[in-house]
């Protein structure tokens, strides 16, 4: 009997078919030297803003928020057992800048990174049994650091022991193709491999070259007005859908300051992407697509199948 696909949450393992409406990035706690004084690290806003998400359609998030850098496992429990959200959590390292100079990260190993990201997927994070559901790496814009490098290895390492989905931080949506590329010769399957931000490069050329490879191409723009419209994402998920890959495509919030958040006082808020953005598209560009986009790629996108000893899906 083959074994079965799950998407891991914070309070377990679930049945893809069951993770439904999915906002597909987002960060519900975060602390980094490279926003300093945009801290957010209170439950009990944390649960008000997630509340805004269901109250608009949504039924699961994947927090993106890495070793390092403020994640609370506790809270993202909190947050789920609260509103009934599906919350993934993720282990991995963000891109080079958000660690100080002194961070333990600057001289982890490849080999005690893999040991820590496997074990926080199997086991749980933060000393809690709250297991990480995705594997998160990031890279600079153009460029690939030292410590990035160490990263992706160890992810890769991981991913092969685990199965878990790689999640990855572009920055400007730069060398996605380039580091779907890494990662295969590294040994991870471009299908288990998320590129995040490439809509901030709105080339749909480049997005479906990199989809034929079979990653998953994750927009979360809408709403950021000072970069440019909605339209513009709109015209590019447009694009791509016509050129065949409407399945690889995911949209997430990715509401990462205070500011951004209704509770800390700020906007647009992460019930923007269902509340605004998803009616939009499923007016203008159709409601299959809006359906594919929103729940069935993320039912396969952030699927995997565990080892044989980790029990069976909800």
């Amino acid at each position: 009997m083959a074994a079965q696909a799950v998407v891991r949450t914070v309070r377990g393992d679930l049945d893809p078919a069951r993770l439904g409406p999915t906002d597909a990035h987002e960060h519900l706690f975060l602390e980094t030297p490279l926003q300093p004084g945009d801290t957010f690290q209170d439950v009990d806003r944390a649960i008000a803003e997630a509340a805004t998400l269901v109250a608009a359609g949504a039924r699961a998030l994947v927090d993106w928020t890495p070793l390092g850098l403020g994640r609370r496992a506790d809270g993202l429990v909190a947050v789920s057992e609260a509103t009934g959200l599906h919350v993934v959590g993720a282990t991995g390292l963000h891109r080079d800048a958000h660690y100080a100079a002194d961070s333990w990260a600057r001289t982890a190993t490849v080999a005690s990174l893999q040991q820590r990201f496997v074990d926080e997927v199997t086991q749980g994070m933060d000393g809690t049994g709250a297991r990480a559901g995705v594997i998160k790496v990031g890279a600079g814009y153009h460029a690939v650091s030292a410590l990035e490098a160490t990263a992706f290895e160890a992810a890769a390492a991981a991913h092969a022991a685990t199965g878990a989905p790689v999640c990855v931080h572009t920055q400007h949506g730069t060398m996605g193709e380039a580091l779907v590329e890494r990662l295969r010769d590294l040994g991870v399957a471009p299908a288990a491999v998320v590129l995040a931000h490439l809509d901030r490069n709105p080339d749909a050329g480049e997005h479906t070259a990199i989809a034929e490879t079979g990653a998953w191409l994750q927009y979360d723009g809408p709403g950021r007005t000072k970069y440019w419209p909605d339209s513009t994402i709109l015209a590019l998920i447009a694009d791509v859908a016509k050129r065949g890959h409407g399945d690889r495509l995911l949209v997430g919030g990715d509401v990462g300051r205070a500011n951004m958040m209704r509770a800390y006082g700020g906007g647009p808020g992460m019930d923007y992407v269902f509340a605004r953005f998803r009616p939009r598209l499923a007016r203008e560009l159709g409601d299959d697509l809006a359906r594919a986009i929103f729940e069935d790629n993320p039912a396969r996108a952030f699927a995997f199948v565990p080892r044989p000893d980790e029990g069976r899906a909800a």
